[in-house]
């Protein structure tokens, strides 16, 4: 498994942290980590588990997060992997810039206690919303936020 692969495993389970990953997506998520070299006796059960279970699939879930060693991280460091993850996201276009700047605004800005180093994209996400005509270069200038908040964040 290289570090990219490594690296965007972590980020499922920091999703999974922060509250981005509806039970009846666990399943599946389970099934993904077996084919990638994760096992564990609830990982296995949970990869066939039923979608109409959620409940069932959140304690096997829990139960896999135990076995695989991958237990809940600080939550503000959580948040910063992500916000982080987003932002070069954003730069390298697999992210829209509004939706990477509102998925920065409400796990990142406003559950931080609003880091100044973010500000400048939660400006641009306002003149998103205030000025629909000038969308297209608000775009540019989340992306050109986004990079230079990389700098700092």
């Amino acid at each position: 498994m290289d570090g990219r692969e490594t690296d965007s495993v972590r980020m499922v389970f920091l999703r999974d942290q922060i509250g981005h990953v509806p039970s009846k997506q666990y399943p599946d998520i389970a099934a993904d980590l077996l084919v990638h070299g994760y096992d564990s006796p609830a990982l296995r059960e949970l990869a066939g588990h039923p979608r109409s279970d959620p409940l069932g699939a959140r304690d096997l879930w829990l139960q896999a997060r135990q076995e695989l060693g991958r237990p809940f991280e600080d939550d503000s460091v959580a948040r910063r992997v992500l916000v982080r993850n987003w932002l070069h996201e954003i730069v390298d276009g697999t992210l829209a810039p509004r939706t990477g700047a509102g998925l920065t605004f409400r796990e990142g800005w406003l559950a931080l206690g609003q880091p100044t180093e973010l500000d400048h994209l939660v400006v641009l996400m306002d003149d998103w919303d205030d000025m629909p005509r000038n969308r297209e270069d608000i775009c540019g200038q989340i992306v050109a936020a986004a990079r230079t908040a990389l700098t700092v964040w």
